[in-house]
């Protein structure tokens, strides 16, 4: 089963002591409108244009996953739970390579990393800049991160082969489908670990 809370850096660093890299990336579940304009306000994500509850996912190119939060509102963002869950006071990166897509834009601010993957991210548009492009090498740099991180994506649709995430979740209880996605998790790991 994945771990679903580190308290301290040393249980994070026990867990993941064979782990070089780590691919972090958050996932969205669709759940039903909520009743009521302030539990709609919260659940809804502004990326998915619909409501859901969303988790941060931690795994490596294998596709096991080491780490898996608990479930939040919609309305939070990948970098906002990554904050929440791994305070950046500490060092909880400080001896991996961590590869990120520009969710976590900001990330090389806060936390002590290792080695950081991260692309590029296209400018806005203005006057002075009214078609902004990214260059040929900053393009096959994301293509090549794209290339690297494409596996915690795996980890996240392997998770998601069981219909009861990948459909609309009509469970209102938060414990039963914080230990739904806990357990399918769980059984993507179980998979991968007969497998090889």
């Amino acid at each position: 089963m994945p771990v679903r809370k580190f308290e301290t850096v040393e249980a994070f660093e026990s867990q993941l002591k064979n782990v070089a890299e780590v691919l972090i990336d958050g996932t969205e579940q669709r759940v039903e409108r909520p009743k009521g304009s302030d539990n709609q306000r919260v659940q809804y994500s502004g990326k998915k244009k619909a409501h859901t509850n969303i988790t941060l996912v931690i795994s490596d190119k294998r596709r096991y996953i080491y780490y898996l939060s608990h479930l939040y509102n919609g309305s939070q963002v990948d970098f906002g739970l990554l904050k929440k869950e791994f305070p950046p006071e500490k060092k909880w990166f400080s001896n991996m390579k961590v590869m990120v897509d520009l969710g976590f834009i900001g990330i090389d601010k806060l936390y002590d990393i290792k080695e950081l993957w991260i692309g590029f991210k296209k400018k806005r548009k203005s006057k002075s800049n009214p078609n902004p492009q990214l260059t040929e090498e900053q393009k096959a740099y994301n293509q090549a991160i794209s290339k690297e991180r494409i596996y915690v994506e795996h980890a996240i649709g392997g998770m998601k082969i069981f219909r009861i995430l990948k459909n609309r979740c009509r469970i209102k209880s938060w414990e039963l489908k914080n230990r739904i996605i806990g357990i399918c998790a769980g059984l993507w790991n179980y998979r991968l670990s007969i497998k090889s």
